[in-house]
């Protein structure tokens, strides 16, 4: 049987700045053996002396074994995180929780919208389609909503200009504009913008991360257009505090834990409880 709380080292290979206090680090295992995770499964990353935290991996396309997590400085653990260097090691254990359904989504239009870091884990899920062919995209539809607070805190710009060749990418920013030149669709506002400017794809399945602020606008948009609640998924990786086996109970939800029976929960789940009724 293995052990859940078993550690594997780790070594960073490339770090990017995405936007204030927010990096990318890339890395990969010293053994050099792939990262065994689903799409939406987390993994604790430890760090001596300072703790642990958690964090949704997303394999680099073209790249063999190499992984990147986006962190943002808020605390201890993510303070240290931001200070380390390419060369440096760290440790991480998992994947815990379950990530999204692949047969779910298999043959359906697809329709992803996230706010602000919500990008990660849904990040996540496209590069994990697409190392192994499974973006199809002749014979359904695939659209990408994405609100942050500003341009300048629009991440993995790069990508999403190569993924907007593929599908359909729509983006609202609070404050400012979007360049010209960025190759997107930006509007002015929040991401509930996006309903009212853009044509949003029906008959599919909607896949959610962000603030939980933005489920309790979204959903309710998502069912005007026809989205049945067993077709909204939503990503509740926020919410996770421990060492995803359910020890702290800090992220019950209802009759779930989020970090055993989620992060991953279709809206069908959660629409009477108690926090999300």
């Amino acid at each position: 049987m293995q052990n859940p709380y078993e550690h594997q080292a780790a070594k960073i290979l490339k770090i990017k700045e995405l936007a204030p206090d927010i990096k990318c680090f890339d890395f990969k295992l010293a053994s050099g053996r792939a990262l065994e995770y689903l799409p939406g499964q987390f993994f604790v990353f430890s760090f001596p002396g300072y703790g642990e935290s958690v964090f949704v991996p997303s394999q680099k396309t073209g790249q063999r074994n190499v992984y990147d997590i986006a962190v943002q400085k808020l605390g201890r653990v993510t303070s240290r995180l931001h200070a380390l260097k390419v060369g440096d090691a760290f440790d991480l254990r998992g994947p815990y929780g379950n990530g999204f359904d692949l047969n779910k989504l298999k043959g359906k239009n697809i329709l992803l919208i996230a706010g602000g870091l919500g990008i990660v884990p849904l990040r996540s899920l496209v590069n994990y389609m697409i190392s192994r062919d499974l973006l199809e995209t002749k014979n359904r539809q695939i659209q990408f909503l994405y609100g942050c607070r500003s341009y300048g805190f629009v991440l993995f710009k790069d990508e999403l200009k190569k993924w907007n060749k593929r599908f359909n990418i729509q983006i609202a920013i609070d404050s400012g504009d979007g360049p010209k030149n960025s190759g997107m669709n930006c509007y002015k506002g929040n991401i509930g913008v996006l309903f009212q400017k853009a044509e949003i794809i029906k008959n599919g399945a909607a896949v959610l991360c962000g603030p939980p602020i933005m489920f309790r606008f979204v959903v309710p948009e998502l069912s005007k257009i026809g989205y049945k609640d067993e077709n909204i998924y939503l990503s509740l990786e926020r919410r996770m505090h421990c060492a995803g086996l359910g020890t702290c109970q800090h992220c019950a939800i209802g009759p779930y834990y989020v970090c055993k029976d989620g992060p991953v929960f279709s809206y069908a789940q959660l629409r009477d409880t108690v926090q999300y009724g």
